[in-house]
């Protein structure tokens, strides 16, 4: 077994992100609105539940991106599992800045966040805080209202698209 030391050597950070890669994550996609009150999306698998009392997620954004700073100022936001029919709408948010959805294709939160009508699950979140770590922002979410439905959830393994489906006993 190779095992990387990143200090006897430069970092490898192909076999990083590879390495990385062996850990099977859902697909979101994270919504706003911008300046103009256009819904604005970016895809994520850098989601995770913090608390349940109370209700606290979290996400993060590459600091690079386009989209970095609109979603770290943003006051309101939006989590939304993706189906394992959603890979287009995945790709498409993962690398179109200026993608947009139809208004049919959204719904409101109780606060007015926008929310994917059709997602297998929503979080609308109010922003809590923000933390720059390395090269991203993480930013933390209370969550203040939410959709959950059945189906099939999207994932992401080794870097491709895979679905997860958990049957029930």
């Amino acid at each position: 077994m190779d095992i990387e030391k990143s200090s006897e050597k430069p970092f490898n950070v192909r076999g990083y992100r590879d390495a990385l890669g062996c850990f099977g994550t859902g697909v979101c996609l994270i919504l706003t609105e911008d300046d103009e009150g256009q819904v604005r999306g970016i895809t994520a698998n850098s989601f995770s539940s913090v608390s349940l009392h109370p209700p606290i997620i979290l996400w993060s954004v590459d600091i690079s991106s386009d989209r970095c700073q609109m979603f770290t100022n943003a006051k309101r936001f939006s989590v939304n599992m993706l189906r394992s029919d959603q890979r287009d709408l995945s790709s498409k948010f993962a690398v179109n800045t200026t993608a947009h959805l139809a208004e049919a294709d959204v719904l409101r939160g109780e606060f007015g966040t926008p929310m994917l009508a059709d997602a297998l699950g929503s979080l609308e979140c109010e922003t809590s805080w923000r933390q720059k770590a390395g090269d991203h922002v993480v930013i933390f979410g209370a969550v203040t209202s939410f959709v959950a439905r059945d189906g099939e959830a999207l994932g992401f393994f080794k870097g491709q698209y895979v679905p997860l489906n958990a049957e029930k006993s």
